[in-house]
């Protein structure tokens, strides 16, 4: 008898558990209106996040795999008088390093002034590309947890108005208003923390490869101050 009481509870205490739980779609939908638009927009937003991330970061991490003999190869051509040699070879390594050293080569013969500022030019085309897209990853960051706050917000103010039209306050009406609308809350707080971190990872990456090409235009001037009287 007793172990037919205790079964029944358990049946009934499970029902009950099963009755209260949620899923994610049931904190979305249970918005309402404002709140599934706002659900909409965060997750745009994380898809964007993703989508520069990666798209940046194996870009990046292409780039940042760098010929290491390039240079030294150039060099040598540069020394041997073989000019077209050495443009050929830069135009099939498709680098930000390459280009620059094109950028360079192809003004030998000219005031050392004047190169230096064409390897100038040339690396800030080519940092203002690697950075391409990546501060949309900032302003995601900052955007995506006060569009979760603004969710929040009304949702608040619907639940409570909800609540007061009521002629017995229902704290359950109240509750799950509340739940409801913190949802967005944590959803933009994900996506922020997510655009911020990867946005973080980006720029330390690209600073990486700036100095790298930083390194590559000074060596490149360095010794054009042996050929370049001789070319």
């Amino acid at each position: 008898m007793n172990d037919s009481l205790q079964k029944i509870q358990a049946v009934a205490i499970q029902g009950e558990i099963k009755e209260k739980s949620f899923s994610l779609i049931d904190m979305i939908t249970h918005g309402g209106p404002i709140g599934i638009f706002v659900m909409i927009c965060l997750f745009l937003l994380f898809m964007i996040t993703l989508y520069i991330f990666f798209e940046r970061y194996f870009t990046i991490k292409k780039f940042s795999n760098n010929n290491s003999t390039l240079l030294n190869d150039v060099r040598d051509l540069i020394h041997d008088g073989k000019i077209n040699v050495a443009l050929d070879l830069c135009k099939r390594t498709h680098t930000p390093e390459s280009r620059i050293l094109y950028k360079g080569i192809m003004r030998i013969g000219k005031p050392t002034r004047d190169i230096s500022d064409a390897i100038e030019n040339t690396a800030q085309l080519e940092i203002f590309d690697l950075e391409k897209n990546v501060g949309v990853l900032g302003t995601i960051s900052g955007a995506a947890p006060m569009l979760g706050f603004l969710g929040t917000v009304i949702g608040m103010i619907i639940a409570f108005f909800a609540t007061s039209s009521e002629d017995q306050a229902s704290a359950q009406m109240l509750a799950g208003g509340i739940y409801t609308a913190m949802a967005n809350t944590a959803a933009g707080l994900i996506v922020g923390l997510l655009a911020y971190l990867f946005y973080n990872i980006l720029v330390i990456k690209i600073d990486k490869l700036v100095y790298s090409l930083q390194v590559t235009a000074i060596d490149f001037l360095d010794i054009l101050n042996k050929p370049i009287t001789q070319i």
